[in-house]
């Protein structure tokens, strides 16, 4: 660096995400405290999340959803949306609906047999109701040898992967079994093998009750059930019971057997239970935890002052409003986890994490419930608005507004004094990327973000639309990323950088950072 007067400190990776727990000036030079829309490259990158547009508009507010597909290659969308079930078409068209209910939100579970691929919903209240991909029906129930019987007023539904039984649970009254059999807060019904029409409730040597009672008088309810691998979990609100197997005792009547996991940590929001192949995701008073069958792990620790408060100053974010926690919904999208949360009643914020990369990030998508669904080719996020609108979105790549309006992202970093505790000055910094954003350096753990400067990281060599080609000649070489200096001198002794825009259809990305700091001129010595 001799003769330019300055030295450079490269900045070279930003893709470990939000990190709330530790202080603001021991956090990795890849994470940062605070950070609105934007999510992170496999080569940690920061960039600007992708927008969303409207699929469908619907009578009243969405509060469940679910994909239903059929192996004859139909795609429908299956919402809950209060006291009604909609079904709609991949272009959002509602095709039927099942009106006159009580009260949302729905449990689903998707059901195929060999005449069959039906989808089954219930709300806890109201008998659940059925979906054959083209009409609703409230299908009745063969209890104990007579047809004609009430199925279930269950809200959580779950297939057994063992001898395939739909397991029914969650009854808001004590009458919600099959053919009005008793239920409680504790029971689960589950019904014959392959059929989940047929029900047993006497409890006889000849008619066997295919029932359960997860630790009842313990105070709490059922919270949602899932079938993940060769498990069923059932949650309740500080433990789990994990289901293995289905064998028969001496007379031939179904055992279920499972073991239960008491550790203090269950389900506290309903519609937060999900799973992929990497295991079963869920919300706690805690944070968001994991399981595969076993003790659950907390994946949150990083972003603790979200569910505990203490956050520090310089995050802007929002933190849980735990009066309206039971609002809070989930997903797993292409591999990462999305929870919607609310900062005050509905939900606002929409937490989203990366279990390959393992980091955090934060979205202003507002979502009352969410799933993955292949609207077109690939699978989309899709979600139903948390207020405004009676809407259903889709949040995809080719989108770069929400629903017309401008994204407004940021992020920023933690402090950092390059190594040095003294005073210095950072005149100037280089910042490889992509698009347009503004860029600001504070100091001195200020919780202004500085002095903002608009750069602009555009490929200016090609004539027109990103074009390499003029008049059949090759214009000019394309650049994968693209350099700009912000020249505007920060003097103090720690630093934070912040990326931000505000700008409609246009997106960013940033890469890597050069900060020029000051040479440091020392007063020469004469020995005498």
């Amino acid at each position: 660096m001799a003769g330019r007067g300055y030295t450079s400190y490269p900045f070279q990776g930003f893709g470990e995400g939000l990190n709330l727990t530790d202080k603001p000036d021991a956090v990795s030079p890849a994470e940062c405290i605070d950070c609105m829309d934007v999510s992170f490259t496999d080569r940690g990158a920061i960039e600007q999340r992708a927008g969303y547009e409207a699929l469908a508009t619907l009578t009243n507010r969405v509060d469940s959803l679910s994909p239903f597909y059929r192996s004859s290659g139909v795609r429908q969308l299956i919402a809950g949306c209060g006291s009604r079930l909609e079904a709609l078409s991949v272009s959002g068209e509602v095709l039927a609906s099942e009106t006159g209910l009580s009260d949302g939100p729905y449990g689903f579970a998707r059901f195929g047999a060999p005449t069959a691929e039906v989808i089954y919903a219930g709300n806890g209240t109201d008998a659940i109701r059925k979906w054959d991909g083209s009409a609703w029906s409230t299908p009745t129930a063969s209890v104990d040898g007579i047809s004609g019987k009430a199925m279930p007023t269950a809200r959580f539904l779950a297939v057994l992967p063992q001898d395939h039984r739909l397991l029914a649970t969650g009854f808001r009254t004590n009458s919600g079994g099959p053919g009005g059999a008793i239920s409680s807060p504790a029971h689960a019904y589950f019904s014959e093998p392959g059929n989940p029409e047929s029900w047993m409730t006497e409890g006889t040597e000849a008619h066997p009750e295919n029932s359960e009672q997860f630790a009842p008088g313990d105070g709490e309810e059922i919270q949602g059930v899932i079938s993940w691998g060769e498990f069923t979990f059932v949650f309740k609100e500080t433990k789990y019971f994990v289901i293995w197997g289905v064998s028969a005792d001496g007379r031939g009547n179904p055992v279920f057997n499972y073991r239960t996991v008491d550790t203090g940590v269950g389900l506290v929001a309903p519609e937060t239970l999900c799973a992929d192949a990497s295991g079963v995701y869920f919300m706690g008073r805690g944070g968001v935890y994991r399981t595969t069958g076993q003790a659950p792990q907390l994946i949150s620790g990083k972003i603790e002052p979200i569910w505990a408060g203490g956050a520090s100053p310089f995050f802007t974010g929002g933190t849980l409003a735990h009066t309206s926690i039971t609002d809070c919904a989930a997903t797993i999208h292409e591999g990462r986890l999305y929870l919607s949360y609310p900062t005050v009643e509905a939900n606002d914020r929409t937490l989203v994490y990366d279990p390959g990369s393992g980091w955090w990030s934060l979205y202003s998508l507002a979502c009352g419930a969410l799933t993955s669904f292949r609207v077109g080719a690939s699978q989309e996020l899709v979600f139903g608005y948390a207020a405004g609108k009676n809407k259903i979105a889709r949040h995809r790549l080719a989108v770069t507004n929400d629903d017309g309006a401008p994204i407004s992202s940021y992020w920023r970093s933690g402090w950092f004094d390059l190594g040095s505790p003294d005073v210095k000055t950072i005149r100037s910094e280089k910042v490889w990327g992509t698009g347009t954003v503004s860029m600001a350096v504070g100091y001195d753990f200020r919780r202004s973000v500085g002095q903002v400067e608009q750069l602009t990281l555009e490929d200016q060599t090609a004539p027109e639309w990103g074009d390499t080609q003029w008049d059949e000649s090759e214009w000019a070489e394309p650049r994968g990323l693209t350099a700009a200096e912000r020249r505007v001198a920060v003097r103090g002794t720690t630093f934070s950088v912040y990326f931000s825009n505000n700008l409609l259809d246009q997106s960013w990305s940033i890469h890597r950072i050069d900060h020029h700091v000051r040479e440091t001129r020392k007063p020469s010595t004469v020995n005498g």
